[in-house]
């Protein structure tokens, strides 16, 4: 077995997803891109929003000051801006399915860096009708990844999109509030005390907070997210 997995990856080597050189580590990213990507360092301690550079890295934003998000912390990797849009992109709407995996790996090396071990983790839901029209959801692709090393369950059918909601694309922080408000709704008790909700970005925190919402109200203690990407936040 491990001969063969040798032999192809001689014939098939793994290459880096931005600029295609070969790479031989299991993340498909090679060394120099991941440094030139824009690694979400200087943010908000509870909901991850970029602050300014020089802005002590212990602080929280004004919105959560002014008030609390629901969910307990929030990690992502990178600012939503340059390759990291494409990288999505491609992701979710270019087939690149498989970019999954090397995500996947770059997000449990992030939480393994921290002190937080869940108990499940849960990737924000589609819509059906979403669902049937992309084939696939880059959050379970990407939590089972993680799931798999952490040696966790995913639980993606605990929590479901009761109604569609319009794209949250192009709305200001007050109308993706009000789009998600009511559109989750839990249809089987989750018997955990720490729950992670894996997004692939995270833009106002809206959706994010609306399930951590319905997921305290039935009894979860703790709820994290975990994201590739953190958006600055526009109106």
């Amino acid at each position: 077995m491990k001969l063969a997995k040798k032999l192809l990856s001689n014939l098939f080597p793994s290459r880096c997803i931005f600029c295609q050189q070969t790479v031989k580590q299991s993340v498909e990213v090679c060394p120099d891109c991941y440094q030139a990507l824009p690694h979400n360092e200087v943010c908000c301690v509870r909901c991850a929003l970029p602050l300014a550079e020089g802005i002590n890295n212990a602080v929280l934003c004004g919105r959560c000051i002014k008030k609390m998000p629901a969910f307990d912390y929030t990690y992502s990797l990178f600012r939503y801006e340059d390759e990291i849009i494409g990288l999505v992109h491609r992701l979710k709407f270019g087939e690149k399915i498989s970019y999954a995996r090397s995500i996947g790996e770059l997000l449990l090396k992030r939480l393994q860096e921290t002190d937080e071990m869940p108990d499940c983790l849960l990737p924000v839901s589609l819509h059906k009708s979403r669902l049937r029209q992309r084939g696939f959801n880059q959050s379970i692709e990407i939590s089972r990844v993680m799931a798999k090393k952490l040696v966790i369950p995913i639980e993606h059918t605990a929590v479901i999109r009761q109604r569609s909601t319009v794209a949250q694309t192009g709305l200001n922080a007050k109308q993706r509030q009000k789009n998600i408000r009511g559109a989750f709704i839990v249809v089987r008790q989750l018997h955990y005390k720490h729950v992670l909700i894996i997004d692939d970005v995270m833009t106002t925190g809206a959706t994010v907070n609306e399930l951590a919402k319905v997921l305290k109200k039935s009894g979860v203690e703790r709820v994290g997210v975990l994201s590739i990407a953190r958006a600055p936040v526009k109106g």
